[in-house]
């Protein structure tokens, strides 16, 4: 088997945000640091926490029936690379998978797999 085929996915990553060093100590120390994480990630919308759901089980299931024949790398669509990216490959909608030149905007595992099907079977040893 050769080398992994490389699959970026640019998607509005949803984190919580880190505070300066000291007062992160000072928040894990006192025991409420779990819970401001908690409150940045309840303060997204509900319809982008729906999305990042389905973006991560979809993810996960490529994971599992690819395994060793995919490196998926997740862009922030918000970060600087995730701009740089999007305007790149012509994106205006999240999620998008993105292989070579080719894209896929949407969360069907259909839709990915059929971006994903002739790189692979190109990478299939003969």
């Amino acid at each position: 088997m050769g080398e992994p085929l490389k699959v970026e996915v640019i998607a509005h990553v949803l984190g919580s945000m880190e505070h300066c060093k000291h007062c992160q100590v000072f928040l894990d120390a006192t025991g409420v640091g779990g819970r401001v994480h908690q409150e940045d990630l309840d303060s997204y919308p509900p319809e982008w926490m729906e999305v990042w759901r389905q973006l991560s089980d979809l993810i996960y299931r490529l994971s599992a029936r690819y395994p060793g024949r995919l490196v998926i790398k997740i862009i922030d669509a918000q970060s600087l690379q995730g701009l740089w990216a999007a305007i790149r490959h012509g994106v205006r909608q999240y999620p998008t998978f993105i292989v070579g030149d080719e894209r896929y905007t949407g969360l069907e595992m259909a839709g990915v797999e059929a971006l994903l099907k002739p790189h692979l079977r190109a990478r299939a040893p003969s």
